[in-house]
């Protein structure tokens, strides 16, 4: 792609004089050709940190962004939503930390994800009130106002840019927005806005940053590719909320669109060249996020320090007092039913619920849990060592058809594989084992009604088993699909801290196994 660094254009006195004051640009009659450095991210999910393996955090993605700021003068700094829900991290300061990184790396606009309406509207309005940078969306109303700006306009010497924001009215389904909040169509209200912005504000660059996602999880949604379809006079998209990588821009009915994966792992870099006053070109490209290629900006360290600090005292917080262990032996959650297992899917599926989703049970493999919990005080600490693995709690919605595969599979399943399932109280079954250790399941119910073919079935479980892990292909027969980015032990520890006085770990039968054997 074209490098930005280097010498870069120098313009007259006259026109480094011109101040814009929401008048039409000059670009059309000045002849001369500008570069707009375009840096976009979406979907980080409280990622404040790097990985293990020294991928994302904000501290190495400010140096990065400092360093093309150095290099080039027209820099814009675009996030596409979903700032919240995440990391243990960012859940437990409602995503401070985040903001206050996006604030110090400079972003110019962060478009409004359904993951921004996971909680109650005071929590975003706080939020909104901490940013130095501009939430932006276009289609969500609060009575006859914006709840946020529907777009921002730069000004830079020689063009002036629109930037409209755009969120997906899935959050309607997958998130609980205030009641007094109104999604428009998404399409119909980019029709407007471009007009608008073309008309009133004498934008020369339009760009979309919509949570709008690139993949349809239903037929209704309105994506990235259908924006650029049916609206005319967008120049760019910058896309959020399906988590794609993509490796280079996808080009739809001539508009570019860019996403940049998620967890902060990438930063979209992007060249955008005008010449009288119009797009001429444009190139885009992912940069990958690293300790090893970007040192730690000192100043977001040092930011996100004190965060840290409380997080990792918070692992001693007592969240549980139980009268036993909860057990787990020889990993047993690969043989039978356990109370951890049943504790965990039923909070996955309370968890739903307090979303304001309609959910009709919960299924999670057993190999993901991997400890016993203590009798008496249990702490945030000895939750993740019972669930170590990043596990993100999915929805997937399927026909019943599909759900009868579904649990012909876990049937099917031997003891002691890490496939083994564990459900939530609204199921109920019975595996027969033979003396080769083969299974049959029967007696399959569903809040206490057989299972029905001809309708469709809401199952939250995991992103690993959502994605045909451990064999459960029968998932990806989805319908639809909802990531909530919600980590599974943030969901346990949410859910036992409503538990009341000291909790007696049991087990109601609603799986019974016959014949099979337990390891010695």
């Amino acid at each position: 792609m074209k490098r930005r660094f280097g010498l870069v254009l120098v313009f007259t006195a006259l026109i480094a004089g011109l101040i814009f004051s929401g008048c039409a640009s000059t670009a059309n009659d000045n002849g001369k050709t500008y570069e707009l450095v375009v840096l976009n991210t979406n979907d980080t999910h409280g990622a404040d940190l790097a990985t293990k393996d020294g991928i994302g955090g904000f501290a190495s993605q400010a140096t990065f962004v400092k360093q093309v700021r150095a290099e080039n003068k027209n820099v814009l700094v675009l996030h596409a939503g979903d700032v919240n829900t995440g990391s243990a991290l960012s859940n437990m300061f409602d995503a401070e930390p985040d903001i206050k990184c996006l604030n110090a790396i400079g972003y110019d606009a962060v478009a409004l994800g359904n993951h921004e309406f996971d909680g109650p509207l005071d929590k975003l309005e706080k939020q909104i009130s901490i940013s130095k940078f501009q939430w932006i969306s276009a289609n969500i109303m609060q009575g006859k106002t914006y709840l946020v700006k529907p777009y921002i306009i730069k000004d830079y010497d020689g063009f002036r840019v629109a930037v409209i924001g755009l969120t997906t009215r899935r959050t309607l389904t997958v998130a609980s927005p205030d009641k007094s909040l109104t999604f428009a169509d998404e399409i119909e209200t980019a029709k407007q806005m471009v007009k608008l912005v073309r008309s009133k504000e004498h934008a020369d660059i339009v760009i979309v940053c919509g949570h709008l996602g690139d993949v349809a999880e239903t037929d209704e949604q309105e994506t990235s590719i259908k924006l650029a379809e049916n609206v005319q006079g967008i120049d760019l998209i910058v896309d959020g909320h399906s988590h794609s990588y993509f490796a280079e821009p996808k080009i739809v009915n001539g508009v570019p669109i860019v996403t940049a994966n998620v967890y902060g792992k990438y930063v979209g870099d992007g060249v955008m060249t005008i010449k009288d006053g119009k797009k001429a070109d444009f190139t885009w490209k992912p940069v990958e996020i690293t300790t090893k290629d970007f040192v730690l900006d000192p100043e977001i360290t040092a930011l996100l320090e004190p965060y840290v600090k409380k997080a990792d005292e918070s692992l001693k917080d007592v969240i549980l007092t139980t009268t036993a262990p909860f057990p787990f032996g020889q990993k047993l959650t690969r043989y039978q039913e356990m109370a951890s297992g049943d504790v965990l899917c039923d909070g996955m599926v309370a968890y739903c619920r307090d979303q304001g989703i309609s959910i009709d049970c919960a299924v999670t493999n057993g190999g993901g849990i991997r400890a016993e919990l203590p009798a008496g005080d249990v702490t945030r600490g000895d939750v993740l060592t019972m669930l170590p693995f990043d596990n993100v709690l999915y929805i997937q919605t399927l026909k019943g058809s599909d759900v009868l595969e579904l649990f012909n599979f876990i049937g099917s399943i031997k003891q002691g594989a890490g496939a083994w399932a564990q459900v939530s109280k609204e199921v109920k079954y019975t595996i027969a084992y033979d003396a080769q250790g083969n299974g049959t399941l029967s007696g399959l119910t569903i809040n206490g009604a057989p299972v029905d073919p001809t309708r469709t079935y809401k199952i939250a479980t995991n992103d690993y088993m959502a994605g045909g892990g451990d064999g459960y292909t029968a998932f990806k027969k989805a319908i639809d699909t909802f990531d909530s980015s919600m980590l599974l032990s943030s969901v346990f520890v949410g859910y036992v801290k409503s538990f009341k006085g000291p909790y007696t770990p049991v087990t109601d039968g609603r799986i019974t196994v016959t014949g099979g054997n337990l390891p010695e």
